[in-house]
């Protein structure tokens, strides 16, 4: 919603607002509920309106970035036995001291 526009509907508003404390206390019901039901349509428009600038800026931004997509590389997850790995593991010379032992 453009500033002009804001400030338009603003000025409505308190315009309104003026003419409900300005009337008299013996004005009919039927015309505050005619101002009433203005004020909701008015606040309404505002709301579609912010609403449907909403949805062209999102537009935009899509049709420059693309869609997002949501989605998590799955992890692929392995497993391995301890056997496995004791096969694939080379024995290794440890020695602790003076004597040497090795671990199969």
């Amino acid at each position: 919603m453009s500033d002009s526009d804001m400030a338009a509907a603003a000025q409505q508003l308190m315009l309104l607002s003026d003419e409900d404390n300005s009337s008299s206390t013996s004005s009919s019901n039927g015309n505050n509920n005619k101002k009433q039901k203005i004020k909701a349509k008015m606040m309404k428009d505002e709301r579609c309106l912010e609403q449907s600038q909403n949805e062209i800026t999102s537009a935009n931004i899509e049709e420059i970035f693309g869609k997002e997509e949501i989605s998590r590389p799955t992890k692929k997850r392995r497993y391995r036995f301890l056997e496995s790995i004791y096969k694939e593991t080379k024995s290794m010379k440890v020695s602790y001291g003076s004597s040497r032992n090795i671990i199969n």
